[in-house]
């Protein structure tokens, strides 16, 4: 564990740990949900957005959002495992891609740049993560 503190960058490691989580959830909150109803849903029911995911967007729909996500998570991981920045820039534009996934241009545009708001830190601490990582790997090589 020490090791792997001491070759990769903090954030990178951070990053990494927060999208498998998230990666992790999600997945499991929509396969619990599609095998029901939305109505039937506790967790939506309780939080009350089962007719606005009913409404909104398919289950394909979701499942490619989530797709997305599982292999902007596995780009990270395997940045980190095979030690090669490829895979976190490959990352950092499925990022970009769920920003542009998550736009729709016939919303109002303050709930455009609230979307964008939201991404923006994300997609930074993507770049700071691979910027601190190349000079990792940069003074390794020294």
């Amino acid at each position: 564990m020490k090791k792997i503190f001491k070759e990769h960058s903090p954030y990178l490691l951070f990053l990494c740990v927060m999208e498998i989580i998230i990666t992790i959830i999600s997945i499991e909150a929509f396969v619990y949900s599609d095998s029901l109803n939305y109505s039937d849903s506790l967790i939506y029911s309780a939080i009350g957005i089962e007719k606005l995911l009913e409404t909104m967007y398919s289950s394909t729909w979701w499942a490619f959002i989530l797709f997305t996500l599982g292999f902007i998570t596995i780009m990270t991981l395997t940045s980190i495992v095979y030690k090669k920045l490829e895979y976190l820039f490959i990352s950092i534009m499925g990022w970009i891609l769920m920003l542009l996934l998550a736009i729709n241009i016939g919303n109002p545009l303050k709930d455009i740049a609230a979307v964008i708001l939201l991404f923006i830190p994300i997609i930074v601490l993507n770049i700071i993560a691979y910027r601190t990582e190349k000079e990792k790997l940069k003074r390794k090589k020294h």
